[in-house]
C-alpha cells in the first residue's frame, strides 16, 4: 500500500450544526442543519419517557418525562464507571443486568448540552423502539433523570469498523486489499440487509459510516450491528411526501444529492459505496484538505482506482462500487440490486474473484452521462472494460445492470 493511502481523517472536521462557530472533534464529524421542514416535524416528537418503570413509584406514574432518578438505572443495572467511548453527545459504559447477568451498554447523554435537541433524541428512541433486526443495535431500556438520558442497548465488544480499517491500513499488505474481498463483501451484505429492513419500515439512517458499524464480538467472523439513529427519520415519498432537504451526515460519506438538499432513501446506498471503497484500499474516494474541498469532490463525483492499491481487486468489486457511487440517484443501485450484485453473491457463495486485469489505473466520471469507466494503463482498449449503463455511445463495453 502506498504511503498516501493510509487512512487519516484527523485533518477533516465538520460543524455538528451549520454556523459560523464550527465545533471540531476528532476524526470526521457529522453535521446537522435544521431548516423549517424538519424543525416543524420535531414539534410532533413525543416527550422523553422511560421504558422501564421506576421501582420507587407506582407503574401508572412512570410515564412522565423525567420521573426516573439516577438511582433507578443503578437499581436495575450495575454500571461500570469506566468509559468505553465517547460520542458527539455522551459517553458509553458497560452495565450488567442485576437480575439476568446480561452485559449491556449504556449511553448517557447530558440534556444540557447545547448540541442535544430533545426532538432528535426523542425521535432516535422512538425509531429504536420500532426496529427489530439482527444487524441493528437493540434498544433494551431508557431512563431519564434531571441531567441525563440513559439509553441501554446491546454491548458490542468487537469495536468499530473504522478502527479495523485503520488497523489494516497501517499494515504492509504487499498490494493486497485493506480487507479481503470476501470479508468486505460479508460486512457489506449485513449492512445492506439492515438498510433493506429500514427502508421497509420507512426509515432513512442518513449517517451510515464505519464509526456507526460495530462488531458484536472480537471474533474474526463477528456479525455487525448498525448504531446511532440520531440523524435517522421516517420518509414516505410513496404517500406524497416531498424529498428531504435537511443537510445531515458526515463529510466523507454524504451523498451529493444531500448536499443539493433534495434526496431520498438512496442517500444511504451512496454511503455504502464509499465504505466499500474504503474497505478495499483504506482511504476514501472523495478527499480534500478541508470540508469545503471534500464537499466539492463529492459534488463532482470523480474518483480513482490507483493501480498500486487496486491491482489485486476484482472487476466485480469495482463495479459494485461504481454502481453505488452514481451522482444521479436515479442511476444508483437500489438496495435489492446491491444485495444481488455478482460481487456480493459470489463472495457469499464462497466463490473466488480472480481478476486477470491487474493494471487498473483510474476510474472517473463521464461529465455528460455520469457513467464511470475503468481505464487500463499500458494495455490496449479491452471490450470487457467496465462501464455503467446509460452510455449508449459505448455499446461495445460490457455492462452490469445498475
Amino acid at each position: 500500500m502506498t504511503a498516501q493511502s493510509a487512512l487519516d481523517f484527523s485533518d477533516i472536521s465538520a460543524p455538528i450544526m451549520e454556523s459560523s462557530n464550527a465545533t471540531t472533534t476528532k476524526r470526521t464529524c457529522r453535521f446537522d442543519t435544521g431548516p423549517y421542514d424538519e424543525e416543524q416535524a420535531r414539534d410532533d416528537m413525543p416527550a422523553l419517557a422511560p421504558i422501564s418503570p421506576s421501582p420507587s413509584q407506582p407503574r401508572e406514574e412512570s410515564s412522565s418525562s423525567a420521573s426516573n432518578s439516577a438511582a433507578d438505572i443503578e437499581y436495575k443495572y450495575q454500571v461500570d464507571p469506566r468509559v468505553l467511548g465517547t460520542g458527539y453527545h455522551g459517553s458509553v459504559r458497560e452495565c450488567i443486568d442485576r437480575c439476568t447477568g446480561e452485559r449491556l451498554a449504556v449511553k448517557s447523554i447530558r440534556k444540557s448540552d447545547p448540541n442535544v435537541k430533545q426532538g432528535n433524541l426523542s425521535r432516535e428512541i422512538m425509531l429504536l423502539r420500532e426496529v427489530n433486526h439482527e444487524s441493528i443495535v437493540r434498544l433494551v431500556d431508557v431512563y431519564e433523570d434531571d441531567e441525563y438520558v440513559h439509553i441501554v442497548t446491546d454491548l458490542c465488544e468487537g469495536g468499530e469498523l473504522f478502527d479495523k480499517i485503520v488497523e489494516n491500513s497501517s499494515c504492509d499488505n504487499n498490494g493486497m486489499p485493506c480487507f479481503a474481498e470476501a470479508d468486505a463483501a460479508k460486512v457489506m451484505y449485513q449492512v445492506l440487509n439492515a438498510i433493506s429492513y429500514m427502508q421497509g419500515q420507512g426509515i432513512v439512517h442518513r449517517d451510515i459510516k464505519p464509526e456507526n458499524i460495530l462488531f458484536t464480538t472480537k471474533d474474526e467472523d463477528s456479525p455487525i450491528k448498525i448504531i446511532d439513529f440520531g440523524l435517522a427519520r421516517k420518509h414516505y415519498p410513496s404517500f406524497g411526501e416531498k424529498p428531504m432537504s435537511t443537510i445531515v451526515g458526515t463529510p466523507y460519506y454524504i451523498a451529493p444529492d444531500v448536499l443539493k438538499r433534495r434526496y431520498d432513501k438512496s442517500c444511504d446506498l451512496w454511503s455504502v459505496g464509499v465504505i466499500a471503497y474504503i474497505l478495499l484500499c483504506g482511504y476514501p474516494p472523495f478527499n480534500g484538505a478541508d470540508n469545503s474541498e471534500v464537499y466539492d469532490a463529492v459534488r463532482k463525483g470523480r474518483f480513482q482506482f490507483p493501480s498500486p492499491d487496486w491491482s489485486a481487486t476484482s472487476k466485480e468489486s469495482r463495479d459494485f462500487i461504481r454502481c453505488l457511487l452514481q451522482r444521479d440517484p436515479r442511476k444508483r443501485m437500489t438496495v435489492e440490486e446491491a444485495l444481488n450484485h455478482p460481487w456480493i453473491v459470489q463472495n457469499l457463495d464462497n466463490g473466488t474473484d480472480e481478476d486477470e486485469d491487474d493494471s487498473v489505473m483510474l476510474i472517473e466520471e463521464d461529465e455528460d452521462n455520469l457513467s464511470v469507466e475503468v481505464v487500463f494503463h499500458g494495455l490496449p482498449a479491452r471490450r470487457d472494460s467496465i462501464i455503467c449503463t446509460g452510455s449508449p455511445q459505448r455499446k461495445h463495453r460490457r455492462r452490469y445492470a445498475c
